[in-house]
């Protein structure tokens, strides 16, 4: 058994639960490789396209969107957000600038070259997302979302355990020693 609890069991099986692990992989490497592509359309990696988008996408409602609330919507760590929109601001896609209220803290706004860039790149990004999620219904959309959101968090939480678990990062009893 790879899971116990009972929401995750049909009939006392893990068969379907390892079968949507296995879906769900499939979808986040698919889903992976579109970001890589779309970012790649307008010289970025997909991790800096993702960046920037979050940051277009959520200053238009945060005024003074700062690093903090950014690596928390992307679910990231402050320190590697920041080695990211550094990537930007060199590029020249992003500016940082001093909080007025909070002299420690930065606000991020993208430039008008991204503007440019993202709104050009619509023409390929609009279209696969709509293959991408084509065999939804306004339905499914809805209840994905809320099922997703759900999970985004249990990630970190679950690493911990995991290192709990196994503090060494193996399970000596299930390597084989060498020369055995």
């Amino acid at each position: 058994m790879t899971a116990s609890r009972a929401a995750l069991l049909v009939d006392g099986s893990d068969h379907e639960f390892r079968e949507l692990v296995h879906d769900m992989l499939a979808f986040a490497s698919a889903i992976q490789e579109v970001r890589n592509r779309l970012g790649q359309l307008i010289g970025l990696s997909g991790t800096q396209y993702t960046v920037l988008t979050a940051i277009a996408r959520l200053s238009e409602s945060e005024s003074e969107l700062g690093v903090n609330q950014l690596a928390e919507h992307l679910h990231l760590s402050g320190a590697f957000v920041t080695i990211e929109v550094n990537k930007l601001v060199t590029a020249g896609l992003v500016t940082k600038a001093v909080n007025p209220e909070d002299r420690r803290r930065v606000v991020l706004r993208v430039t008008q070259e991204a503007v440019r860039r993202l709104n050009v790149m619509t023409r390929v990004q609009c279209p696969a997302n709509d293959m991408l999620f084509e065999p939804l219904t306004a339905r499914d959309f809805q209840q994905l979302r809320a099922v997703t959101a759900k999970l985004a968090g249990t990630g970190e939480r679950t690493l911990r355990l995991i290192a709990d678990l196994a503090p060494d990062g193996t399970l000596p009893e299930a390597v084989p020693v060498a020369g055995e």
